[in-house]
């Protein structure tokens, strides 16, 4: 597959990150940080435009906070700016470029799949194995703090493979770090 260039600027219009804001206000359930936002809309909507134009775009500390139900969990919650610009990267960046490469049963954040697409495959797995006459195991675990222990310099290694434009590196670069930061866990 060729690699990709000269794709960070071509992302970079009011129209994308004003589209991206619309899908996130739909789906973010903290209403008051949508309505914060969405007090100074297009001012808030050309600040990213203008950072992430100008390579200064920084990205804000994480809202950490535990869930109890349907179990422990430590949330780790981006201010709606980092949401848009995640969104961004991974709308016209990474998803056009990495999807094709992905395996059919990673469904994860993709278009198209998710939790009834994983559930079809499971399903269609275990009638598979059933008709070959073989003992059935299932295996759920959860390897806590995968992302955190990522090997960082790997990953963006593996992603320089499909992606040549170094502002869109560099700004990948950024969003991994951002776990790296000392009041993260």
């Amino acid at each position: 597959m060729k690699r990709s260039n000269n794709i960070y600027f071509q992302m970079l219009n009011y129209d994308n990150i004003y589209t991206v804001y619309e899908r996130i206000k739909n789906n973010t359930r903290n209403k008051s940080k949508i309505f914060m936002f969405a007090l100074n809309l297009n001012s808030n909507v050309y600040s990213i435009l203008k950072d992430l134009y100008d390579e200064k775009y920084t990205f804000g500390k994480y809202n950490i906070f535990l869930i109890k139900e349907p179990k422990y969990r430590i949330i780790m919650s981006e201010n709606i700016s980092d949401k848009i610009v995640n969104h961004l990267i991974s709308n016209y960046i990474l998803l056009p470029r990495l999807d094709k490469s992905l395996i059919d049963s990673n469904v994860a954040t993709r278009k198209g799949k998710g939790g009834s697409y994983a559930f079809h495959l499971f399903k269609k797995y275990v009638k598979y194995l059933s008709n070959k006459g073989n003992s059935i195991y299932v295996l759920k675990i959860d390897i806590s703090k995968y992302f955190y222990n990522i090997d960082h310099e790997c990953l963006i290694k593996m992603l320089k493979t499909k992606i040549k434009d170094e502002k869109a590196i560099n700004l990948l670069s950024k969003i991994v770090d951002t776990s790296n930061e000392n009041y993260v866990i």
